[in-house]
């Protein structure tokens, strides 16, 4: 199986969101897991945002769609067009508790402008739990357009308030024997049956994982500034929470 390599250019609106290393964006051509006989895990549940210099700046709501899956939604703290306070400087999730705490969203504040929608759920493989984020389709006006890729990640949890993201190593050798996707994709089933079976094989091996550049730290978002968070997701989309 080739890997499935796009470019970072070619994902704009992601950029602000999704991690980037070697200036390329590394995805699976299959899913990991059926989100029909999945598992949400409630720790997991509620808005966080990435602990990291290179990744920081985004708030990530993991919201239940039901027992088995989660709608992500994922949105950039940017500084609004009359943006009247110090220039935002975020290395840390501390600087965008600070921000959210201090700046006011809309008009002469922060708001959001990029935007990102994904279908996440779980899979335990080898003793390893893994979640699968799935870029959820759009219509064009035309036609239904369905995921062409998904991000795979090994997950390790650190308590209610922390987590760890590390993305598949999609050139490992244990993929080698993997088949390519049939170009209408009709034997996606099947390619992901052998891509499960691999990553069995390999699960312990830290060698099927990016840790340096493409590991993730979530930390929690306090409930006193929970608040502001869904106010900025309002600036993007329409968020009901009732």
């Amino acid at each position: 199986m080739r890997p499935n390599i796009r470019s970072a250019s070619g994902i704009v609106m992601m950029l602000a969101i999704i991690p980037i290393f070697a200036g390329l964006l590394a995805c699976m051509p299959v899913p990991i897991g059926d989100p029909e006989k999945s598992r949400i895990d409630p720790d997991f549940n509620g808005v966080w945002t990435i602990d990291g210099e290179s990744d920081a700046g985004a708030i990530y709501f993991f919201r239940p769609y039901d027992k088995r899956t989660w709608l992500l939604l994922a949105a950039g703290i940017v500084e609004s067009d009359d943006y009247e306070g110090d220039e935002l400087d975020i290395d840390s999730a501390q600087d965008v508790f600070d921000i959210l705490a201090a700046q006011s969203v809309g008009s002469g504040g922060i708001t959001a402008d990029d935007f990102l929608l994904q279908k996440v759920w779980l899979k335990k493989i080898g003793g390893v739990t893994f979640m699968t984020w799935e870029s959820v389709g759009f219509h064009d006006g035309k036609d239904l357009h369905l995921p062409e890729y998904w991000w795979v990640w090994k997950v390790d949890k650190a308590g209610v308030n922390e987590f760890r993201l590390s993305m598949i190593n999609i050139e490992h050798d244990v993929f080698d024997d993997v088949d390519e996707l049939d170009d209408d994709r009709s034997n996606l089933e099947r390619v992901r049956r052998q891509v499960e079976r691999a990553i069995r094989k390999a699960a312990d091996d830290p060698d099927l994982y990016i840790e340096e550049d493409g590991a993730l730290v979530f930390r929690r978002v306090p409930d006193e500034l929970l608040e502001a968070t869904f106010e900025l997701f309002e600036e993007v989309v329409d968020l009901d929470l009732d």
